[in-house]
């Protein structure tokens, strides 16, 4: 059976996800530059709380017999675990172009979750896709300068493979709006994150008040831009269209993001990482390609 063509106003939406977060990629290092990693998330996390607080709200669909304990795992998934683990890797990382190609990591795992927990078709060649992605990120960690940060960038690995575990659990959570998701994602991972910085990063705080406007506002950007807009895209999407379907079409978001970098943060693009970089994204175009065959 075929499935339903995205339609062109979700792939309009699809592309402008992409640039957010690949801009937003290039503000969190600055923000992570000048302040420790689960402060910045707290922050983060905060803003959206307050910017989103009208959709706080219980619902028919959370009280529904398992709407809760749903919300929960897409929570940890997406929330403490995908941030978190994302956030420290990259404020231990030298470099954000190697962090950006690990966190496309998400896409393929997507795609094998979504096989796994919802029974979506792989296929051959999202299957080829899976294995280009995965072999162009080990091919750009033999570059010397990204094995130096192998630590930092199995963090972020890590936390890409939570939020594509996450991003299919949203589709067999409780069916609500995406700006709701984003709100109760927000307040329940701070009492996580909160605690966690207040524990561990106590001492840098008086960085983070030191910091000046950028990095507040790469923050706020993170807030507005990421969460409250391009998440909340993102969620909605994944609610229409399968999961293996929609996340192909972001793989201009690592472009932008690498681009970025090297020109804003001055990242070093050896042809080792490009040639990692390359292949992971001919990964992510050949899932696209798939998606293409099935409308």
């Amino acid at each position: 059976m075929n499935a339903k063509a995205i339609a062109p106003i979700d792939l309009v939406a699809l592309v402008t996800v992409a640039g957010i977060w690949g801009v937003n990629n290039v503000l969190v290092k600055i923000a992570l530059n000048a302040m420790p990693p689960l402060f910045v998330l707290s922050a983060r996390f905060a803003m959206v709380v307050i910017i989103l607080a009208m959709f706080l709200k219980p619902s028919p669909e959370l009280e529904a017999k398992g709407g809760w304990r749903a919300l929960m795992w897409v929570t940890l998934l997406t929330g403490p675990l995908h941030f978190g683990l994302q956030y420290i890797g990259v404020a231990l990382a030298r470099d954000l172009s190697p962090m950006v190609v690990g966190m496309q990591l998400w896409i393929p795992a997507s795609v094998i979750f979504a096989g796994l927990l919802l029974g979506e078709r792989i296929g051959p060649m999202r299957i080829a896709g899976i294995v280009a992605s995965f072999a162009g990120v080990l091919a750009m960690v033999f570059d010397p300068r990204v094995f130096e940060q192998v630590g930092a960038l199995t963090l972020v690995a890590l936390a890409a493979f939570t939020y594509g575990a996450g991003a299919v659990m949203v589709r067999r959570g409780p069916a609500l709006h995406p700006l709701s998701y984003q709100a109760w994602i927000a307040l329940l991972s701070l009492p996580v994150v909160a605690p966690a910085s207040l524990l561990f990063e106590h001492a840098r705080w008086d960085a983070a008040f030191n910091a000046g406007w950028l990095p507040w506002a790469a923050v706020a950007f993170g807030a507005i831009g990421s969460n409250v807009v391009a998440s909340t895209l993102m969620f909605a999407l994944v609610q229409k269209y399968e999961v293996s379907r929609t996340t192909p079409f972001l793989f201009l978001s690592p472009v932008t993001a690498i681009v970025l970098g090297v020109i804003v943060l001055r990242d070093p693009l050896t042809a080792q990482i490009a040639v990692g970089a390359g292949l992971t994204l001919l990964g992510v175009a050949l899932t696209a390609m798939a998606e293409r065959r099935l409308t």
